[in-house]
């Protein structure tokens, strides 16, 4: 059994990419693990007298048979429930089992190494360069409490605090750093990198991105979307209200190049 990770940060399609790799018949992808909200999680580092560490948390979800049987009857409970074909997979018949989780999210549980030592495990770097829509995006989350959808959202305009995007675009600028201090960590590991802005080009660049992700994991490349939909509009200025105040306020600094319009 092989293994993956897809490494990303918050708002930049690794829900999507998610959804995928999970409607292929031979992979497997949790999800995030290490999400302080994750129900697993959550029992893990709140347990007091749990004889495991966060590594053997780690370890079990790669490579555990229980666990992975346990992802697919709550799998296949969830889409019964709302009434969508259930997929049963069975361990044999599965080529690679991974996880998905943000760099913050690895740093803040201390498990980089863990994955520094494990040079077995895959590695699906994907990273939105755009910051500006990144951090839109994460706006419009909140606004609307939701993170992925299988049908159209409306949206509505909104006003950004100017304020706030400022100390946010500061706090991103320092993530990437940190990403690009990881990956040059995992330099010895099998690695993908993905830009959001070239797999969400269109719908011919999302099946060529699929594809090279499936044939990076060893298994058949299959002409797949995800169900999830794209909340946003491309255009900035459809989103937000204040679009004027905001170019002014970015004109001539380093975040300006995140207004043109073609990139997403």
């Amino acid at each position: 059994m092989q293994n993956h990770i897809i490494l990303t940060s918050g708002r930049s399609g690794s829900n999507y990419l998610t959804n995928v790799l999970n409607r292929h018949p031979c992979l497997v992808n949790y999800g995030e693990i290490l999400a302080p909200m994750i129900a697993p999680y959550k029992w893990q580092i709140g347990c007091r007298i749990c004889p495991w560490t966060v590594e053997q948390y780690l370890q079990a979800f790669y490579q555990n048979r229980a666990v992975f049987y346990a992802g697919q009857i709550y799998s296949a409970h969830a889409h019964w429930k709302s009434n969508k074909p259930v997929h049963f997979k069975k361990y044999r018949d599965v080529a690679s089992v991974g996880t998905k989780d943000f760099f913050l999210s690895v740093k803040n549980a201390e498990v980089t190494d863990f994955y520094v030592s494990r040079h077995e495990i895959a590695v699906i770097y994907l990273r939105r360069e755009n910051l500006l829509k990144r951090y839109l995006s994460g706006v419009f989350m909140r606004k609307t409490r939701i993170a992925a959808s299988e049908k159209a959202v409306a949206v509505e305009k909104g006003i950004i605090d100017l304020d706030h995007l400022k100390k946010s675009l500061a706090v991103m600028d320092k993530e990437v750093a940190h990403e690009q201090s990881v990956m040059t960590s995992l330099a010895n590991h099998s690695v993908l990198s993905i830009r959001y802005e070239d797999y969400f080009t269109n719908e011919e660049s999302i099946f060529e991105y699929n594809r090279r992700v499936f044939e990076f994991l060893g298994v058949e490349p299959i002409a797949i979307k995800s169900e999830h939909k794209k909340i946003l509009p491309q255009s900035i200025r459809d989103l937000v209200e204040n679009y004027e105040e905001l170019r002014e306020y970015l004109k001539g600094g380093p975040h300006e190049l995140y207004l043109e319009e073609d990139r997403l």
